[in-house]
């Protein structure tokens, strides 16, 4: 179940309460803007259907509510909010708000091996039947797939992209596949070269945007961690794919 604004001082609460019993101290607990920079997981692993849940409320429904987190030192570990703080620093957020659990001078956390927040890896627990949410797991899939690839992190940049500015990637798509989106509430994932959009998921999307008459279509596209070149912009040359119009529609 999702944090929301109505359970979030219970949350805090019950943290604060264990954290007690086990280091015999009191806490203090402020609300601030902590960069995400010097945040530190204190999990293994992200769930599958709540990333993608996560990951959808903060990008259609500004969901905002605060981490918990404990400070040592210059250091913040995550106590609540993994999923939160992972779709926040995909997204190339600087900072995030959160309720801070602060030892008294003294007393500190114990030691926590401090593995980076982009390393956290997605893991498939539970299968996910709702096709919108799926398509939301499958843009995260895709970003994990290009850091396997490229072995360095990649982020996420919202953008309105013109359809004119959109090369396919896939020589063909079924008419059926298009037919059956009524609306275009999932993003397309592109990469960027050179002036224009190359599509990684969306061929479907964009096809169903130009039916509908449309001039854009909202897209997350995958930003790499250093600038490089994309093997994907050679694949659509090599298929003499320059346009969406290129796309074949198959019945």
């Amino acid at each position: 179940m999702l944090a929301t604004w109505e359970d979030i001082s219970k949350r805090v609460d019950n943290l604060v309460k264990s954290l007690e019993i086990i280091y015999q101290v009191k806490f203090r607990v402020d609300f601030e803007e902590i960069p995400l920079e010097r945040l530190y997981p204190t999990e293994d692993f992200l769930e599958n259907d709540k990333i993608a849940q996560v990951f959808m409320k903060i990008v259609k429904e500004n969901y905002d509510v605060p981490i918990i987190i404990v400070q040592n030192g210059e250091d913040y570990f995550i106590l609540d909010g993994h999923h939160r703080s992972f779709i926040h620093k995909k997204l190339m957020d600087k900072t995030i708000k959160a309720y801070v659990l602060k030892f008294p001078p003294g007393k500190s956390y114990r030691e926590v091996p401090k593995a980076a927040l982009d390393d956290l890896r997605i893991k498939d627990i539970s299968p996910i039947e709702d096709p919108i949410l799926k398509a939301w797991q499958r843009t995260l899939y895709v970003l994990e797939h290009y850091e396997a690839i490229y072995h360095i992190p990649f982020y996420f940049r919202r953008e309105q992209i013109d359809l004119k500015d959109l090369v396919p990637t896939q020589p063909q798509v079924a008419k059926t596949q298009i037919d059956a989106i009524k609306e275009l509430s999932v993003p397309i994932v592109c990469v960027h070269d050179q002036g224009k959009y190359y599509i990684l998921d969306g061929h479907a999307r964009s096809l169903r945007a130009k039916q509908k008459g449309l001039n854009s279509i909202e897209a997350m596209v995958l930003v790499p961690k250093v600038q490089m070149c994309f093997g994907i912009v050679q694949t659509a040359a090599d298929m003499n794919l320059w346009h969406i119009e290129d796309v074949k529609i198959t019945e």
